[in-house]
């Protein structure tokens, strides 16, 4: 019997500090997770410092313009390597689409504008006036899934992304960074929004001086600079994954530049944010 209760002793202590042991293993993983998470999070954070500067000194060289061949818009990476993980970056013109929150302002531009964007984005006519009332009555947006409440599905959503934002003021839309089918939208030519893309690549994007050489006048509504943009980047750190979007505006304050992040959203980016330039942002 002495011996039989010093068996079960020995067992009962030894289960006991195997539930330790695997206590602190749970303990060890969660501690590694947090800091693989905390570290990546912090590289992201880096990056949208990055963007800052790169924008801040592009205000202080006193471009006239903002133009996909300037230095902000090159500070991107792409599954770079990094210690343990990889890391994604990218910058974008915030003012490279419509903003929809002009709608606001009740002008007719602004809702024929934003008609024959629904209509190529599959949105119907009477929804886009009901949505083009509503902004008009309520006030912004922050984001396009705000757009569900009038009736629209995720791939009308995605649709109108592809052209149109959600900025806290209204903006001008940039030229120099609008893509072909929201230029052909906003010139109501097809031909002309054709031959901007063409002169703006072949020169570097379009300037006051160039514009005026090249006799294109620009469409109301719209610009060649910018004072909103997105920067957006996702590390994997281990077997965790952060992902930070933030929207920055630039403004100056005392004639110096100012750049300031408005916003941050940790995880899902909202619609209107650029996609990572990496594979895997389709499954972001």
């Amino acid at each position: 019997m002495i011996l039989l209760n010093v068996l079960i002793i020995v067992m009962l202590a030894t289960a006991i500090l195997a539930i330790m042991l695997a206590g602190d293993d749970d303990d060890i993983e969660r501690s590694v997770l947090l800091r693989d998470a905390s570290q990546a999070m912090v590289t992201a954070r880096g990056a949208e410092l990055s963007a800052i500067a790169a924008l801040r000194r592009d205000a202080a060289s006193g471009s006239m313009a903002d133009t996909l061949d300037e230095k902000w818009a090159q500070i991107s990476d792409r599954d770079a390597r990094i210690g343990g993980g990889t890391f994604s970056f990218a910058v974008a013109d915030a003012q490279a689409k419509f903003n929809i929150n002009s709608l606001g302002r009740g002008d007719a531009l602004s809702r024929s504008t934003f008609v024959a964007i629904a209509l190529q984005a599959g949105i119907t006519s009477a929804t886009a006036d009901i949505i083009a009332d509503g902004i008009k009555t309520f006030g912004a947006i922050d984001d396009l899934s705000s757009l569900r409440i009038a009736g629209l599905d995720d791939r009308q959503l995605q649709r109108l992304a592809q052209l149109c934002t959600a900025l806290p003021e209204t903006t001008l839309v940039n030229v120099n960074t609008a893509p072909e089918p929201l230029l052909a939208i906003l010139l109501n030519n097809p031909a002309t929004a054709r031959m901007i893309v063409t002169t703006r690549t072949a020169r570097g994007g379009l300037s006051p001086e160039r514009m005026a050489a090249g006799n294109i006048v620009l469409p109301q509504g719209t610009g060649l600079s910018s004072d909103y943009f997105w920067a957006r980047g996702r590390v994997t750190k281990g077997s965790t994954a952060q992902q930070l979007t933030s929207l920055l505006h630039r403004t100056s304050a005392d004639g110096k530049p100012v750049v300031r992040t408005i916003r941050r959203w940790r995880g899902a980016a909202p619609l209107m944010a650029p996609p990572l330039p990496s594979a895997s942002a389709a499954a972001d």
